[in-house]
C-alpha cells in the first residue's frame, strides 16, 4: 500500500481533525460492515488505515513517509543510495522493482562520446565471464542525456582500503592469501582478453568471514587491448608507469598495481612509503621479493602468465613465506 492510501481509504483530507477522522471511519465502517453484507476486504484495510490516523504517534511517522519524496528511478532499478564517485561519474547501490535483488550501478555520465562507445563495447565483451570473485555484469543502460549505466551485480563488504584504515599495517598472512585470490581472478579475466585497468584497495572488496575478495568496478578495463588501445583514466599512486604515460596497458599492468596495492597495505596505507615501494622490514623476505617483481619500472622484466603461473608461484611464496599455503582462516578485523 503506497504512503498516501489512508486517507484516500477514510475519505478525508490530511489536514482533517482527528474527529472528522473518527466520524468518517464510523460511517465507512457502518456502510462496509460484514453483517450489513459489506465488503469484508475493504473493512479490514479501514481499520488499518483508523489504526494510523487514529494514533498521534503513528500518524506523524505515517505523513513523515508520505511526504517523503519518492525515490529516483533509473530503468527498472530504484536508486537507494551513493557508492561512491569518481572520474567516469557517480556508482549507486540500487533494487530491481520486481525481483527486490540489490545491483550496483555506475552511472558514466564524465566520459567522451567516443569512450562511451568504447565502454559499450567493452562492456558486451566481458558479458558473459563468470568467477566467484568477481561481479556479474547485469544490464546496461541508456540515459536521457545520452551517458551509459553499468549494471553490475552488488557485492556487500568493506573495501581493502576500509579495512587498511581502520586497522593499520595488515598482517603480510592476510596480505599474501588477499593477493592470491586477487591473481586467481586476473588470471581468469587475463586470459580472457580483460586488462582491469584500475586494480586499487577501493576496488577490492573483502569477504573477511570466506576469506575471498570481489575485485569490482570495470568501467576502466579494456579487451583485447592493442598497440592503438589506451587506459581512459588511472588512479595515479597504483598506476603502471606505463599506463601513466599514455602507452596501452597489459596484464603486466595490473599486476604492477596488485603489487603496489598489496604494498600499501603492508605499509598502512602509507602513501609516501608506497611512492618508494617501500616494504616493511616485518615482511617475510620471499612475499617482499615477489612484490618487488611486480613493481619494476621495465614493464617487460615483470613477471607475466606465459613465463608462470603467478598463482603457483604465491602458493610457493605463501608456504616459504608462513610454513604454510593455507591461513586455516586466520581472523582479520575489519569491522
Amino acid at each position: 500500500m503506497s504512503a498516501s492510501d489512508y486517507y484516500r481509504i477514510l475519505e478525508v483530507i490530511p489536514e482533517a481533525r482527528p474527529e472528522v477522522i473518527k466520524a468518517a471511519y464510523r460511517a465507512l465502517s457502518l456502510i462496509n460492515h460484514p453483517d450489513r453484507n459489506g465488503d469484508s476486504q475493504k473493512a479490514r484495510i479501514i481499520n488499518e488505515a483508523y489504526g494510523v490516523l487514529s494514533d498521534a504517534t503513528k500518524k506523524a511517522d505515517y505523513d513523515q513517509l508520505r511526504l517523503k519524496p519518492a525515490p529516483k528511478m533509473i530503468g527498472n532499478y530504484k536508486i537507494l543510495d551513493q557508492i561512491a564517485e569518481g572520474g567516469f561519474g557517480i556508482t549507486y547501490r540500487a533494487e530491481h522493482i520486481l525481483t527486490s535483488e540489490f545491483v550496483c550501478i555506475k552511472h558514466c555520465s564524465r566520459i567522451s562520446p567516443v569512450d562511451e562507445a568504447l565502454l559499450l563495447q567493452e562492456a558486451k565483451a566481458i558479458w558473459d565471464l563468470r568467477h566467484y570473485s568477481m561481479p556479474v555484469m547485469r544490464d546496461i543502460l541508456k540515459f536521457a542525456d545520452g551517458s551509459l549505466g553499468l549494471v553490475m551485480s552488488y557485492i556487500p563488504g568493506p573495501t581493502l582500503e576500509k579495512v587498511v584504515e581502520k586497522n593499520g599495517r595488515m598482517d603480510p598472512e592476510h596480505v599474501a592469501w588477499i593477493c592470491e585470490r586477487t591473481l586467481n581472478v586476473l588470471k581468469y579475466l587475463h586470459y580472457n582478453g580483460v586488462v582491469h585497468g584500475d586494480v586499487k584497495p577501493q576496488n577490492i572488496i573483502m569477504q573477511p568471514e570466506s576469506h575471498n575478495i570481489v575485485l569490482v568496478d570495470f568501467g576502466l578495463a579494456l579487451v583485447k587491448p592493442t598497440s592503438s588501445s589506451h587506459a581512459v583514466g588511472y588512479t595515479q599512486c597504483f598506476a603502471a608507469p606505463e599506463e601513466i604515460n599514455g602507452l596501452p596497458i597489459i596484464p603486466e599492468s595490473d599486476l604492477y598495481s596488485l603489487g603496489m596495492t598489496m604494498i600499501y597495505s603492508l605499509n598502512g596505507g602509507n602513501l609516501d612509503r608506497l611512492e618508494r615501494k617501500e616494504i616493511p622490514s616485518t615482511t617475510p623476505q620471499p612475499l617482499s621479493d615477489f612484490l618487488s617483481r611486480l613493481v619494476v619500472k621495465d614493464v617487460l622484466s615483470r613477471p607475466n602468465w606465459k613465463k608462470e603461473d603467478l598463482c603457483d608461484t604465491i602458493s610457493l611464496v605463501r608456504q616459504e613465506s608462513f610454513g604454510r599455503n593455507r591461513s586455516n582462516m586466520k581472523p582479520l578485523n575489519y569491522a
